[in-house]
């Protein structure tokens, strides 16, 4: 089978055989197979891996979907393994569900302890903090007043 890197994109040609062995040892997870030393991903007809001394950071995102459902409207929550690698996000994984992402990130935590497993903090720059900002006089109408 053959193993495409997350990190290049290319195919790792010479070891297939090692990964193979590493991937059949590991513990899957829906797409998604933790093992002692690499992440295997399969998607769609690929698999893909990385080491997690290579990833910066792997986390999970929960999405909400509206949903028109038969008896009204609803959201159904979508679970997301995002790995990120050199500081952008290089693939989102969908998962089977809350139980099994919950079981996922505890699998990484003990198979890297030192990866940040941590999502990045939101920066709202559109809203800005009045508490912050630097308190204006007013504008010109009302210097006029």
């Amino acid at each position: 089978m053959r193993y495409y890197s997350l990190s290049s994109g290319k195919v790792n040609k010479g070891t297939d055989h090692d990964l193979s062995g590493e991937c059949r040892e590991g513990h899957t997870i829906g797409p998604v197979t933790v093992s002692k030393n690499n992440l295997f991903i399969k998607k769609g007809l690929r698999r893909y891996y990385i080491p997690y001394a290579e990833a910066d950071r792997i986390f999970r995102r929960v999405r909400r979907l509206h949903a028109n459902i038969c008896c009204g409207d609803g959201d159904i929550e979508v679970e997301y393994l995002v790995i990120g690698v050199n500081g952008i996000e290089a693939m989102e994984v969908t998962l089977p569900g809350k139980k099994a992402a919950r079981m996922l990130m505890d699998e990484i935590r003990q198979a890297a302890p030192g990866l940040d497993t941590a999502a990045p903090k939101k920066e709202d720059d559109d809203i800005a903090d009045p508490d912050k900002a630097d308190n204006d006089t007013g504008s010109e109408e009302e210097a006029d007043r």
